[in-house]
């Protein structure tokens, strides 16, 4: 299947970024043909180095004029490319391929436009109400990542086509580390008798790293044999390095920055921390779990649909600096505890977000979704070209 992901930048590592990069390398292997759409393509040198073509385009301009003349472009690269599919991710890329998509319909082309959602940037009624109104109007299907965020959308009055369908994640390639874990915390400058959580997460204001600091600075917490490993970058981390200093706990934590070797970082770490306000389903939480860690996070959006509190992980309130660092002593001070609750986790991860199986689950959707549109519109815009469907038909 030849499928088109357009998605507004592969540039800062989101949850969107990693859903379009993992879902393109998985097809590619196997024997799919992904083609990506971004603005911003700085993350995207694994996709080159698999031969996934990758076009930069300003897709993420959000003006109705900018929109118009991004559908007359991107209908251009589906007939280049011979694509089946768009799958967009968000909601103004799903204008751009709805639009597309029509042009392509006039000309006797069927490639429906199966929109992901993983999480709407803004959690306010509103916005939701908006993204609702369009998702219902610029989508043949939609796909989501969470029941979370399924039920947000719901509430604001979204009633389109959907498959509920969270998105795998490939584990780490820790077999390919071969630095033991003592060598690699020695690197990282972490003590060997400290237990290491670790926490990547891009520093913006949801991610809440302030939070992270305030709950080191509880007398319970900073006398406890522990040490964070921020593995980040973004607008705050200058701040909250300033933050960690004012609050007695620049000993406690390592500001990383960005870092593209994680399979090190979760050999090394014994604990996965997240502490959000707002997440949909974190793919971060998804890699720990791979990497049979158990997890400390905030109970926010789709987060209790992957860490089931007392069993892979503990959950606590948004916000609540008390319960988080409960969890983290409870974890810091019972290493067989943290040992069958990484166990539990990475049961739970080849149960439900093992890769290939949502490879294989994505396509058979996409498939069924198009074939269900071309039947639809056969008798308005048929008999269709279909030739490009024997080119590769799974």
């Amino acid at each position: 299947m030849r499928i088109g992901l357009i998605v507004m930048e592969l540039g800062f590592g989101g949850g969107g970024e990693h859903y379009a990069i993992n879902l393109s390398l998985g097809l590619k292997r196997a024997g799919h043909h992904p083609v990506i759409v971004t603005a911003d393509a700085r993350l995207s040198e694994p996709l080159v180095a698999e031969g996934i073509p990758v076009l930069k385009h300003p897709v993420d301009r959000r003006s109705p004029a900018r929109l118009w003349s991004n559908s007359h472009w991107l209908a251009g690269v589906a007939e280049d490319q011979g694509l089946e599919v768009f799958n967009p991710t968000g909601i103004f890329p799903a204008i751009t391929a709805h639009w597309a998509r029509n042009h392509l319909l006039r000309k006797g082309k069927a490639v429906p436009n199966i929109v992901t959602i993983h999480n709407l940037s803004k959690l306010t009624w509103s916005y939701y109400k908006l993204g609702a109104t369009l998702l219902n109007h610029y989508a043949d299907h939609i796909i989501f990542e969470s029941q979370c965020e399924l039920n947000r959308l719901r509430k604001r009055g979204f009633r389109n086509r959907y498959t509920l369908l969270p998105s795998g994640t490939p584990p780490c390639k820790q077999s390919e580390v071969t630095e033991s874990r003592e060598e690699i915390r020695r690197d990282l400058g972490i003590p060997h008798d400290t237990v290491l959580f670790l926490m990547p997460a891009r520093m913006t204001e949801e991610k809440r790293h302030d939070l992270l600091l305030e709950t080191l600075a509880r007398r319970e917490v900073r006398s406890l044999p522990i040490r964070f490993y921020l593995a980040g970058d973004g607008p705050l981390m200058e701040g909250y390095m300033r933050r960690a200093e004012e609050l007695g706990v620049s000993h406690l934590v390592v500001f990383g920055g960005y870092r593209r070797d994680l399979p090190r970082l979760y050999a090394a770490a014994d604990a996965f921390f997240l502490c959000s306000s707002m997440e949909s389903m974190p793919v971060s939480i998804r890699e720990g779990m791979a990497a049979s860690l158990p997890v400390v996070a905030t109970d926010v959006g789709g987060t209790a649909e992957m860490v089931e509190d007392g069993e892979n992980g503990l959950l606590a309130p948004s916000g609540d600096s008390a319960a988080l660092g409960r969890a983290i002593g409870r974890l810091a001070t019972d290493a067989d505890l943290r040992r069958r609750m990484g166990l539990r986790g990475k049961e739970i991860y080849q149960d439900r977000f093992e890769y290939q199986s949502w490879i294989t689950r994505s396509v058979a959707a996409m498939a069924c979704v198009r074939e269900n549109f071309i039947v639809r519109h056969s008798a308005s815009h048929g008999p269709f070209e279909l030739a490009a469907k024997t080119i590769v038909d799974r």
